[in-house]
């Protein structure tokens, strides 16, 4: 195992930590613990006294939740790092996007010990900035392979942990718009996979070579099946996000009626956003379960013809179909113990686990990364960025 696919997996484990700490902080109400950003009441973020927070409630939630964040970007900093010097010299990124990633680390920083106090006018430059950086960088993944794009990649990786941070900031600093609270979401799940992607371009395929004529190779239904479930699931998330960050879950606390009335809104309630975004939430979690399902029967006939499917896809796509049916249960107890902080956070815990799931099933089935990912090990073998 290379030291990029354990730094990969550490990664994962502490962003999907980090996703579910804050869907806490808005399963507690504890997003405006402190009205300041970059600092926590006045005090340098990572110098804050911890006896002014630790024991605090909304405070330990909202505080740990930008120390986590903290840790998340360092590591993230350290695979970029590794990503580049595992990339060969020839085929490194021109010297302008490595000052461009100093200037960003060190604005970040700044801002984390109090030096920077990343005012009005230049943190909404600063976020444009990272938002350009980060969908170029995006781009150039998609066009290269190999270890360049896992440069590319983790270059993706770094740019949008420190634009999700930011917005977590702007958020702060204007009270918890709905608008900027979502994107925060969304970004951090958008980081989340492009995680999981590094961490499975980076391990090694124990027979590869061998074996690459018994492994699946995906009919065009499957693939599509494939895709659309973790389309879906990504759209839902964003619709949850919406429902949670608008307050839209209190449009409607009955099930499966929407009301006393029926099954569905009327068409003067459909007018207010709030409705509309709850019953979209509502019912596309059906889509999803039914693509859920779709997508392990696919899977077991697969197997069934005769066909080997890369190693626990089968398995991971029958747990997901368990996770939805329990992560509709948990929606429906959201409105009967009227958004009990518990069952929101296991809520929103089941929909990251359910998303990241598809993505792995996504990268693993969905494309043609099998032999790739043994190449990039190959590469990182040879030690291509010490030549």
């Amino acid at each position: 195992m290379t030291h990029l696919h354990r730094v990969g997996i550490l990664l994962t484990v502490l962003t999907f930590t980090l996703i579910v700490w804050g869907g806490h902080v808005n399963s507690t109400n504890s997003g405006m613990a402190f009205s300041d950003w970059p600092t926590s009441n006045t005090s340098a973020m990572i110098t804050y006294t911890p006896s002014e927070w630790l024991w605090q409630g909304d405070r330990f939630w909202e505080h740990g939740h930008r120390l986590l964040a903290t840790i998340v970007g360092i590591v993230t900093t350290i695979m970029l790092v590794i990503a580049y010097r595992a990339t060969p010299r020839e085929r490194r990124p021109n010297g302008i996007i490595i000052a461009f990633a100093a200037f960003v680390f060190a604005t970040v920083a700044s801002a984390l010990v109090g030096v920077n106090p990343m005012s009005g006018g230049f943190m909404e430059s600063f976020m444009i900035t990272l938002a350009i950086a980060f969908a170029y960088f995006l781009y150039r993944s998609a066009k290269t392979l190999g270890q360049v794009r896992i440069l590319w990649l983790s270059l993706a990786a770094f740019t949008s942990v420190c634009l999700q941070g930011a917005f977590g900031g702007y958020t702060v600093r204007n009270n918890l718009p709905w608008w900027t609270s979502t994107v925060h979401g969304v970004l951090a799940e958008v980081f989340f996979m492009i995680v999981i992607g590094i961490t499975f371009l980076t391990v090694r395929r124990q027979g590869a070579r061998n074996t690459d004529n018994e492994r699946l190779k995906p009919t065009p239904t499957l693939k599509v099946i494939i895709f659309t479930t973790w389309g879906f699931s990504f759209i839902q998330f964003i619709l949850g996000a919406l429902t949670r960050h608008n307050h839209a879950w209190s449009a409607s606390l009955s099930w499966p009626q929407w009301n006393s009335e029926g099954f569905f809104p009327s068409s003067d309630l459909l007018q207010h956003p709030q409705v509309l975004i709850h019953f979209f939430h509502r019912t596309f979690a059906y889509a999803v379960a039914l693509m859920m399902a779709v997508q392990w029967a696919a899977m077991r006939r697969a197997v069934k013809s005769g066909k080997t499917l890369p190693k626990n896809a089968e398995r991971i796509s029958f747990v997901g179909c368990v996770l939805v049916i329990a992560q509709i249960a948990l929606g429906v107890l959201v409105l009967q113990t009227l958004r009990n902080e518990v069952v929101t956070t296991l809520h929103v815990m089941i929909g990251v686990a359910l998303l990241a799931m598809n993505t792995v099933l996504m990268y693993t089935v969905g494309g043609k990364h099998q032999p790739e990912a043994e190449a990039v090990h190959q590469a990182m073998l040879v030690g291509g960025g010490r030549r």
